[in-house]
């Protein structure tokens, strides 16, 4: 399957989506936005988790942008204080220079850098904040390790390989991009979840959600049977973590 279509699964598990995945971890969104007096764009918004904590951060004015249909109704519908747009990182439905920052959650990746880059170089003020942000399990814990092995979360081109789980990972922009140097720092937190949706949420991620139904129930009764025999409680105490590069407008 081409990364495009990849990128097309997740609308069919809006609902999912939306439930299971972690929202970011608060520390990371205040390492990003010191101020929450400033306009952001939501950039590859989902069903608009980090449009909500950045409501929650006290940020008043928060657009977001989000290609898929079924995604963004789920966005508007749950996320009533931001702005919802239709747009691409590709093509911002946005006047130059109208926000203060740019975040873009576990998105980064379905992006084309040498056409992005610039659209949110153009959309920000100088001094902007470029906010790049991956939230996912823990793999540091060894049973959240095996769980993204079952979801093939090692493969080269998933998701969540690029987003490190140290500080100190880098963020490679297209040469000229307007930016200063970047920098980059990883949050962690645990969060209380059922143990049946510790092993559905692996089913909103692209390397399951493009399987046979069948494999997808596979991937589903091997994650259960993971989380029983390393954790054997429920809820189970899920290690999250939230990896996040910010780089500053010229």
């Amino acid at each position: 399957m081409t990364r495009p279509e990849r990128a097309r699964s997740f609308g069919a598990a809006a609902d999912d989506y939306d439930r299971l995945r972690p929202a970011p971890v608060p520390a990371a969104l205040r390492w990003l936005l010191p101020a929450a007096e400033v306009t952001v764009l939501d950039l590859g918004a989902g069903t608009g988790l980090v449009s909500r904590a950045l409501a929650a951060r006290g940020v008043a004015d928060v657009v977001a942008v989000e290609p898929d249909e079924a995604m963004r109704a789920v966005l508007a519908a749950r996320s009533p204080g931001a702005r919802v747009l239709a747009g691409t990182a590709e093509d911002i439905p946005l006047p130059d220079g109208s926000v203060d920052a740019v975040l873009a959650s576990s998105a980064w990746h379905w992006f084309d850098p040498d056409r992005a880059t610039p659209e949110i170089a153009r959309v920000l003020r100088p001094g902007g904040a470029l906010g790049l942000l991956w939230s996912f399990a823990d793999p540091t814990t060894d049973w959240v390790a095996e769980l993204r092995h079952i979801q093939r979360a090692d493969d080269a081109d998933d998701e969540d390989s690029t987003s490190g789980v140290r500080a100190g990972f880098t963020i490679e922009l297209p040469a000229g991009a307007p930016f200063g140097p970047g920098a980059s720092e990883v949050f962690r937190r645990r969060t209380w979840m059922a143990a049946d949706d510790v092993a559905a949420m692996l089913g909103t991620y692209s390397t399951v959600l493009t399987l046979t139904p069948e494999e997808r129930a596979e991937v589903h009764r091997r994650a259960r049977e993971v989380v029983a025999r390393r954790v054997g409680t429920d809820p189970v105490r899920v290690p999250f973590a939230t990896a996040v590069w910010r780089a500053f407008r010229d």
